[in-house]
């Protein structure tokens, strides 16, 4: 029997055909597979990176970084991991062509935004129980805080008025005793001239001339600082303005009315001006009194030369022309009152603008002499500016972040920078330099709060006023009174807050706000103050007292701070510190985040029949790329 195949080849071409469509089916699916694996590989190789972050930098500041010697360092170690994953022999096999970086932020990027996002991070999730000052009060401690710096500043302006008015009252007493002088000089040569000594009278009318025509002089230095006085008056009445806003109640108005007795005081000078004006006047006239007088007493000294019989005459023209000697028509008085008790409110006020950080310096209490080299740290060489905008809750958690990593004044550790907190707020290279500018600013917060107290206080404003009127004693102008009262009033203020300042650096708390009870120092303490010029120790205040201590007025201060320098000045800290110990380490190399690209070609493996060859047109391989994306 004759053999036939044509049903052998048609199966044999139809089975063919069915496996080719097979083997394209399961190579399309495994090359999917294959773009997946790719894609799971450059995921893995991203987080197995940045699961090397710095470890150093997490346990000291609970805060994640990266760190890289630079961008081609990321893409080796990033290969390296990828060829881990492309190594295992499975159903996907592929080459890794490369894998590049796309973008890397560090955390110094955007002016230390990053990095502030893991210190919220960090904060909202981790230490909520230990926080001092509650997030949602934050905004009614800046609205203190504002006030009492508002407060402190025109403190300021009232001491700044009271030495402008000071130095106008000493150019009213050295006009007055220009003209008692005169009015001596004139009685001496009105005795001469009685007793016929012309030498005694030549000797008198020299010293009277001397003194007349000083009086322009001291008239125009009058005058100067008459208009430095209505200078500062009127800049401290835009400065109140400006500052009204801050006030809290009705708290504006009570500095408000302080500027009154200043007023008064202006518009009562310019009455005064006009009687020394005309009291110059009377010094010319008498000047050329003294003049015509001298001419009689030559002649009378000519005619005894030469046996003259009309000396009798000429001296008893002399005589009565000098009885015509004007004194001046209104005793303005220079106060007779109490100026050592002025001398040691000075006394105190200078130790306020000169010597304040060695005044509140506890004893024993030595400054750090630490120094940092401030020109390779971040905040020197980034020119971005961070976000500014953070709401208070925000800034709160950052400040109790700062009051738990980062020491200040009354740290027990020791580090390269002690006064670590201080730096935040005022970025210098010194301790020293630091701490002075913190405690001033800590000074003229505490100057306002105690400010506020006084004028709130009508008993010590009592008190203030007696001493004022034993003070200036008799004056010409009555708003004198009120005007010392209001600088007593300051200095109290600040020998208040010098002893606030002290105790907080002694680790005392000291309250914002001050009742009766926390008040500290009494009129007479204060003029001992000034006159031992230190400060009298409190055995009354205590560690466990009610207030705030001094790291948590640090973190009060921190909130009036620009959040974009402050988040740049904590990194200055961190990345000083962990230099102790690996002296190479810089955070504009630690990474927060990373964008990858990864590009390799895949192998087929179904591909290998002739004819499925053809049905994919001798194509060996295809390309496959991924990227990823990870943040700390």
């Amino acid at each position: 029997m004759k053999k036939q195949g044509e049903i052998t080849v048609f199966l044999s071409l139809s089975l063919l055909c069915v496996f080719a469509l097979l083997c394209v089916m399961v190579e399309g699916a495994r090359t999917a597979g294959s773009r997946y694996y790719f894609q799971i590989a450059v995921n893995g190789s991203l987080d197995t990176l940045f699961s090397q972050y710095h470890r150093e930098l997490w346990k000291e500041y609970r805060i994640l970084g990266l760190q890289y010697e630079s961008e081609p360092d990321i893409m080796q170690r990033l290969e390296a991991c990828v060829e881990k994953y492309l190594s295992v022999e499975n159903w996907y096999p592929m080459g890794l062509e490369c894998v590049d970086t796309e973008g890397c932020i560090n955390l110094t990027d955007q002016g230390g935004d990053f990095f502030i996002q893991e210190v919220l991070d960090y904060m909202k999730y981790g230490i909520w129980d230990q926080l001092e000052i509650a997030p949602e009060a934050g905004e009614q401690f800046l609205k203190d805080i504002k006030e009492a710096s508002a407060a402190g500043d025109m403190t300021q302006v009232y001491d700044g008025q009271e030495k402008e008015v000071q130095r106008l009252e000493d150019s009213v007493e050295q006009i007055l005793n220009c003209v008692q002088k005169q009015e001596m000089y004139a009685e001496n040569i009105r005795q001469a001239l009685s007793e016929d000594d012309s030498g005694q009278f030549y000797k008198e009318a020299k010293k009277f001339r001397k003194e007349a025509r000083k009086m322009e002089n001291l008239l125009e230095k009058y005058e100067k600082r008459a208009g430095q006085l209505k200078q500062a008056l009127s800049q401290g009445k835009h400065q109140m303005t400006d500052l009204q806003g801050e006030f809290q109640e009705n708290r504006g108005q009570m500095f408000e009315e302080q500027m009154n007795p200043y007023a008064a005081y202006v518009e009562e000078d310019g009455r005064r001006c006009q009687e020394l004006l005309h009291q110059q006047e009377i010094s010319m006239r008498n000047l050329e009194l003294l003049e015509e007088t001298e001419e009689l007493v030559e002649r009378l000294e000519a005619a005894r030369e030469y046996g003259d019989e009309e000396d009798e005459f000429s001296l008893g023209a002399a005589v009565y022309l000098w009885d015509n000697f004007q004194t001046a028509e209104q005793k303005l008085k220079v106060g007779k009152g109490d100026k050592e008790k002025q001398g040691f409110l000075d006394q105190i006020r200078s130790l306020a603008e000169g010597g304040l950080l060695q005044m509140v310096l506890p004893e024993g209490m030595e400054i750090s002499k630490g120094s940092i080299k401030t020109k390779t740290l971040p905040s020197r060489f980034s020119n971005e500016k961070g976000e500014d905008k953070r709401n208070l809750p925000e800034q709160v958690l950052i400040n109790e972040y700062c009051g738990k990593y980062f020491l200040h004044a009354l740290s027990t550790e020791k580090r390269e920078m002690q006064y670590e907190t201080e730096y935040l707020l005022h970025g210098n290279g010194t301790d020293r330099e630091n701490l002075e500018q913190t405690i001033t600013k800590l000074f003229l917060i505490r100057q306002g709060l105690n400010m506020i107290y006084l004028l709130s206080d009508s008993g010590k404003r009592e008190e203030a006023r007696a001493l004022a009127a034993v003070i200036t004693g008799v004056t010409g102008l009555a708003p004198l009174v009120e005007i010392m009262a209001c600088f007593i009033l300051v200095v109290w203020a600040m020998g208040e807050s010098i002893m606030d300042v002290r105790g907080l650096l002694s680790g005392e708390k000291v309250p914002l706000w001050k009742g009766r009870g926390d008040w500290s120092l009494s009129l007479d303490g204060l003029l001992a103050m000034g006159k031992e010029q230190c400060c009298p120790d409190n055995q009354e205040r205590n560690q466990e007292g009610r207030g705030f201590t001094y790291e948590t007025y640090l973190k009060l201060l921190l909130l009036m701070e620009d959040a974009g320098e402050k988040q740049m000045r904590m990194l200055d800290m961190i990345q000083i510190n962990i230099q102790r110990e690996e002296p190479g380490f810089c955070l504009n190399r630690c990474a927060y985040k990373l964008n990858i690209r990864g590009k390799a070609h895949g192998k087929h493996v179904f591909f290998a029949i002739p004819i499925v060859e053809n049905f994919v047109r001798g194509e060996h391989g295809y390309p496959l790329e991924a990227a990823a994306e990870k943040a700390y």
